[in-house]
């Protein structure tokens, strides 16, 4: 088994390689409690028929289906690692096959396409609640420092069983994003699949691209004719 840590846009995780073990969903729960710790999750790199599978668990042990921020970084560590050499890098999540591949911004992926927003008042909060992913419910604000993300995204999550996103916009192309996740129970400096969600809500002017200013650090959704695309760096700390 390796063992090591890398940071994706403030999103932080243990990456977990048991290509040459094997790991049950008890021990894979089990890992993650004890070893967590501060980070958001844990990524497991194997191989399920013949195809490199990344295994997500979120701090609190149990298994998410998708982590866009994690896929970014599976890719780069099968990139670093030499385990694949070609530009365009494919594996695969609960969520399905997912593809992607560096570029100057540090990595680049293509999204689990998204359903249709529905949109909900939830405890008087308006928003829209869709999935990429995992799902999550999209609320725009006015200022998002003002917002107690803690307590009002746990009010909401438990009602919703999803993340929750507070997004406020800062101009045409531009917005600026925190996110309660499901899984951590608290505020994390990032969320990849949180940002497409709520990038995808916020461009009604058919876009190519928006930025996303997210705690820790910045990153690009791409609509393209083929899908969504999330964009970011990944550092190994």
């Amino acid at each position: 088994m390796i063992v090591e840590k890398f940071t994706a846009t403030g999103n932080s995780f243990i990456v977990c390689d048991i290509l040459g073990s094997k790991l049950n969903d008890k021990e894979k729960s089990n890992f993650v409690l004890k070893n967590s710790k501060d980070r958001d999750g844990v990524i497991f790199v194997e191989k399920r028929d013949g195809q490199f599978f990344m295994d997500y668990f979120n701090k609190d042990g149990n298994r998410a289906a998708f982590c866009g921020n994690g896929a970014r970084t599976f890719l780069y560590y099968l990139m670093k690692k030499g385990y694949v050499k070609e530009d365009l890098v494919k594996f695969y999540t609960y969520a399905g096959e997912i593809t992607g591949k560096l570029t100057k911004n540090g990595v680049m992926i293509k999204m689990p396409a998204s359903n249709m927003p529905q949109k909900l008042t939830i405890d008087s909060f308006s928003g829209f609640l869709l999935n990429v992913g995992v799902p999550h419910f999209v609320i725009f604000v006015d200022n998002v420092e003002t917002i107690d993300v803690n307590k009002i995204g746990k009010q909401l999550r438990e009602k919703l069983n999803s993340n929750i996103n507070f997004v406020q916009v800062l101009d045409e192309k531009t917005i600026k994003i925190r996110t309660f996740e499901r899984g951590v129970e608290a505020e994390t400096l990032a969320c990849g699949s949180g940002t497409t969600a709520s990038a995808y809500v916020f461009n009604k002017s058919n876009l190519e691209k928006i930025e996303v200013k997210a705690r820790g650090g910045t990153l690009f959704v791409h609509f393209l004719n083929d899908g969504i695309y999330l964009e970011g760096g990944v550092e190994n700390v």
